[in-house]
């Protein structure tokens, strides 16, 4: 946030710890986790498999440094490679090679990352309750009586539950 004439950034306390351990916990874990989603794929013949060796990714020091990234518009970031297999299921030979899967935007200690040279930020939403869904009638008197729909499925109860104006 920036205040008044005053150029400092300040930060909400404990946020940038926040946002660093997520990002810590996201290349420990998270990465590999995602990395075993990826399907083995096979030839329709079913004789050869292609597959990723998920255990032995990389992520590569990267090549500039922070300020050079926000000085020339780039995003600062690590090359993820990982090694990946052809197995041939006939002779049950196999050819091993470290493949290069994509970039993956590093963050700095202050929990920010560099994309296309600005300093961004992952915000995570707070879901907000929408409140009570409601509706009313006219009884025979008249009178409007408000009735709780919930969860989307509505139900008449009994004259203590009913909203009176």
């Amino acid at each position: 946030m920036l205040g008044g004439g005053n150029e400092e950034m300040s930060t909400i306390p404990g946020f940038n710890q926040i946002q660093f351990e997520g990002f810590c916990r996201f290349i420990d874990q998270g990465l590999t986790e995602e990395l075993y989603k990826f399907p083995k794929i096979a030839d329709t013949d079913q004789e050869i498999e292609f597959q990723l060796f998920v255990e032995t990714y990389q992520l590569v020091e990267p090549l500039l440094k922070e300020r050079d990234a926000v000085y020339e518009s780039l995003t600062y970031s690590s090359e993820l490679y990982v090694s990946a297999g052809l197995i041939w299921k006939t002779g049950r030979d196999m050819q091993e090679q470290t493949i290069f899967i994509g970039n993956i935007p590093l963050m700095n200690s202050l929990g920010t990352s560099i994309v296309n040279g600005i300093y961004r930020i992952v915000i995570n939403q707070i879901l907000q309750s929408p409140g009570i869904y409601y509706r009313s009638e006219l009884d025979h008197n008249g009178k409007k009586i408000f009735f709780i729909i919930s969860y989307g499925f509505e139900s008449k109860r009994n004259s203590r539950e009913c909203l009176l104006p």
